[in-house]
């Protein structure tokens, strides 16, 4: 009972509860001999357009969405509260940026967050289709 009254007291003063930081997709998990992100997919969901979230999770705040069709990078695997496959994507933005761009088709050294000039994200894995590995 003491929980219910903590959880009321929260809610009646307008606080919401702690939010975790965004989870930036490694780079590098297949080793120092392969591509950083380790294949080209593209968003092949029944829906317009795909969310993608900060970390992977159907409650995580959704930061973008990608058109059907969208090329991106395939980089980590992760799993969401629900036991669901999500996937770590890096991907270009705006119409003067490529997939060429976003500086994961070259090995590096060990595992890492993204740090380069794309977005990033999460999707749910079952909403992209391997095109190249």
């Amino acid at each position: 009972m003491p929980v219910i009254a903590a959880a009321l007291l929260i809610l009646a003063q307008g606080m919401a509860p702690p939010v975790r930081a965004e989870q930036v997709p490694l780079i590098g998990n297949e080793g120092p001999d392969l591509d950083a992100c380790i294949g080209i997919g593209r968003v092949s969901t029944l829906e317009p357009d795909l969310a993608v979230r900060e970390q992977p999770g159907d409650y995580a705040r959704q930061k973008d969405r990608l058109p059907h069709s969208t090329l991106v990078w395939l980089c980590e695997k992760g799993g969401g509260e629900n036991g669901e496959d999500w996937q770590g994507i890096v991907y270009p933005s705006g119409e003067y940026q490529d997939l060429g761009d976003c500086r994961v088709s070259s090995p590096v050294p060990e595992p890492r967050p993204y740090a380069g000039p794309c977005r990033f994200g999460w999707v749910i894995a079952r909403d992209i289709r391997l095109v190249t590995s």
